[in-house]
């Protein structure tokens, strides 16, 4: 027997071959009262007058048979009317069936729809569920394998779950030696509880940061670890379990505390070396100002004439000696103030144009001896600068006494003072001397340091004369900028700040 799928089964009454049956049946029944009527009518011919017998009431016999006129007339057609009846029947059996048909075909579909939205849903679901697994799989291997440790520890301290890296940092084997010691729960492995307490205050406060505690190991030895994290929260909003990293920052510590201490060393020597060179120098001034007075009655002969010629001009030497080193030892003296933050400002409200004048006076004869081309270039409307007039002279001084030393004869020196757009109060020395390579200006402005060249050889100096100048410029909240080029000469500004800066007006 031939199986039927699902959607062709249909119920005994509603089958093709019972609706041909019936089909069939009422043909058959049709035929079968023609043929009847067409028997009865040639048996009664003779006899019923060809039926047309006045009274349907009457009888008539046809060889031997009582036959009622009323059933030959209308047996024929009362089986018509059962044929009809049956074929009507039928019609409307046969709609109804086929409404009934497209109704189970509808349903038909609609349970195959469904059946492949449930293939393709089991497949969907199949395919998460394979991404998960894969997607668990990869977060277990970067878990396990990661170069920083990571833990999952509850609210009540207990530490759920842990990589080998943080294991291996507290000084265990294996992850599961750790979380059977439990040192977290039993309070063995933070050194200082409140380290611990403050960590987990911030992370329960939804404010993850990086923590950096002192932890105890295994072996009850002390490290330092960077600890961070945050809180893994339930459906419900309440804390689940604290997710945290952690790696170790010993070394890092150890060389940070180094390093603190070695500056802190330094400082301390820096220090010491400052007050021992102030304090040397105002011991070196007291009989260095004697040496120079008396030098300067010798070779000047205030009491009366030496004798030999000789003996002045050693005086003169003594005294030149004198003056050089007792500068050298007033710049030390103001290095160190400066250094150990102790040189303060006498500040006054300047007419700067006049504080360029004077020290225009003191370096003009040095200029003339070079044949030099001194110029100043000041405009008669420059606002005053609050400041130190003795630290200006001094800055001033010693840029064009350097501009000067530095070019040789012919040269030109320049000195101009301007104001920016910034409201700043620039003043600039220009020279077209030998000049400085870029790669030796650091040196220049360094304390003690000097350029090797000709001139330098010629015009011995200290070496504190720009850095003494940089330091006291910046004391003035100011910046020195130097420009220079090798051969090309050199261009000093120096900048002062806009709240220095006062107007003629308010002076």
């Amino acid at each position: 027997m031939p199986k039927t799928s699902p959607d062709t089964v249909s119920p005994p009454f509603e089958s093709p071959r019972f609706l041909g049956r019936a089909f069939s049946l009422s043909m058959a029944v049709g035929v079968i009262g023609m043929v009847m009527s067409l028997l009865m009518f040639y048996l009664t011919r003779e006899k019923a007058n060809d039926f047309l017998v006045p009274d349907l009431g009457q009888s008539v016999v046809a060889d031997g048979w009582q036959i009622h006129v009323l059933l030959i007339k209308g047996l024929p057609y009362l089986v018509l009317f059962i044929g009809l009846l049956l074929t009507a029947g039928q019609v409307v059996y046969l709609r109804k069936a086929g409404e009934r048909s497209g109704e189970i075909a509808k349903l038909a579909q609609s349970l195959r729809q469904a059946n492949n939205d449930l293939n393709a849903k089991i497949v969907d679901e199949e395919r998460m569920a394979r991404a998960l697994r894969e997607s668990e799989q990869k977060y277990r291997a970067i878990f396990e394998n990661a170069g920083i440790g990571i833990c999952q520890i509850s609210s009540t301290g207990e530490w759920l779950n842990v990589n080998h890296t943080a294991a291996h940092i507290l000084g265990y084997a294996n992850p599961q030696e750790l979380l059977s010691d439990q040192p977290d729960l039993h309070k063995r492995l933070f050194v200082n509880s409140r380290q611990r307490q403050d960590f987990f205050s911030k992370l329960a406060e939804s404010n993850p940061r990086e923590y950096e505690v002192e932890l105890y190991t295994r072996d009850h030895r002390a490290i330092w670890g960077n600890m961070s994290g945050h809180v893994v929260p339930e459906s419900g909003g309440n804390k689940l379990y604290y997710e945290c990293t952690i790696y170790d920052i010993t070394e890092r510590r150890r060389a940070e505390n180094a390093l603190i201490q070695a500056k802190e060393q330094a400082d301390f020597a820096n220090r010491s070396k400052s007050e021992f060179l102030a304090n040397m120098s105002h011991e070196l001034r007291t009989p260095l100002n004697a040496i120079i007075g008396f030098a300067e009655i010798i070779k000047d002969q205030l009491f009366g004439a030496v004798g030999q010629p000789q003996y002045v001009e050693y005086a003169q030497d003594i005294y030149d000696s004198g003056a050089l080193l007792l500068s050298l030892i007033n710049d030390i003296l103001d290095m160190s103030k400066i250094e150990a933050g102790k040189r303060a400002l006498a500040e006054a409200v300047l007419d700067i144009e006049h504080v360029i004048q004077s020290v225009f006076r003191l370096v003009v004869s040095r200029a003339k001896m070079g044949k030099l081309h001194l110029v100043v270039k000041v405009p008669k409307d420059l606002p005053h600068l609050r400041g130190e007039e003795k630290a200006l002279k001094q800055v001033l001084t010693n840029i064009l006494t350097n501009a000067i030393k530095f070019t040789p004869e012919g040269g030109n020196v320049t000195l101009s003072a301007r104001m920016d757009e910034f409201n700043r109060m620039c003043i600039k020395v220009e020279d077209t001397g030998i000049g400085i390579a870029p790669e030796d200006i650091p040196v220049a402005l360094a304390p003690f340091g000097q350029i090797e060249s000709a001139l330098s050889r010629k015009n011995q100096g200290t070496g504190l004369g720009l850095p003494l100048t940089k330091a006291l410029v910046e004391l003035h909240g100011g910046v020195l900028d130097l420009q220079s080029k090798l051969g090309a000469g050199t261009s000093i500004t120096i900048i002062f700040p806009a709240e220095r800066v006062v107007s003629r007006t308010a002076g």
